[in-house]
Formats: C-alpha cells, structure tokens, sequence
C-alpha cells in the first residue's frame, strides 16, 4: 500500500505550518504527517542477496493536522503535557487540578525560521517549504 504524500506549502511558527492537501483529498482532523526533507539517496543493500532494500528517509519531524480546509490543512507540532511536579495532586480542588491537567504546550519543530511567514496563529534538518508531508494513518 503506498502511503500518501504531500508537500509543507508555509511555515506559520516553530509549532504551525500548512500542507497542500485537505478535505479534497480526504484530510481529517487528527491525521499525522512524517515530514521528510528528501527521500534517502544512499541504498541499504542485502548483506546475502547484494539486492538493493531501498534508501531510508530523512524524517525531520512529526505533525497533526489541526484545521482542515478543501485544499490545505494547518498541522501543529505534538502537544506535550507539562508535569506539575509543585503540587499535590491531594492538595489540589478538583477545578484547579482540572485546570493544571490540561496545561502543556506543542513541541517545538526545527524549521528553517527564515521562512516563518505567521499567518492563522502563532533530523537535524530544519523543515522547508516544499519538504513532503507523508500521511501516516
């Protein structure tokens, strides 16, 4: 089965960008991309057929898609759940432990930010325009 590929079409921050593909091409909310600067170009070979296994990819990060349009859809970064180490959580109503628990942030990617051109909100490879964005589910 050949997984789906798109392209990284603006980079809105370290956490935001926007790919070419949405509902047209069957994007949901949720979906997870691979963003790959370049497939890989040097080949693994078999170490007992000598046959060529193909090239592995150059993954610069991971991404969600967050709001869906017909023909693009805006990607955040993964959402990491801070820990609140100060507190206990004995000590803590339940609305302000409510509170604490859905405080985080998104992770940041390592885009070239020279091209971070802001817009809706705010590998050692940094992540380009035009870099491909692999659906993975």
């Amino acid at each position: 089965m050949t997984k789906q590929s798109f392209k990284v079409a603006k980079i809105i921050s370290d956490t935001t960008l926007v790919i070419n593909a949405g509902t047209s091409q069957g994007i949901e909310k949720g979906d997870q991309f691979k963003i790959i600067g370049k497939y890989g170009t040097e080949p693994i070979i078999d170490p007992d057929t000598k046959e060529n296994l193909g090239t592995l990819d150059d993954i610069k990060g991971t991404v969600f898609a967050s709001e869906i349009y017909p023909h693009m859809s805006v990607c955040n970064s993964r959402y990491i759940q801070d820990s609140t180490t100060f507190f206990s959580q004995n000590l803590l109503a339940t609305s302000a432990n409510n509170f604490l628990k859905d405080m985080g942030h998104h992770e940041a990617l390592n885009v070239d930010k020279t091209q971070i051109t802001g817009g809706l909100h705010e590998s050692n490879a940094k992540i380009q325009i035009g870099d491909i964005a692999q659906l993975v589910n």
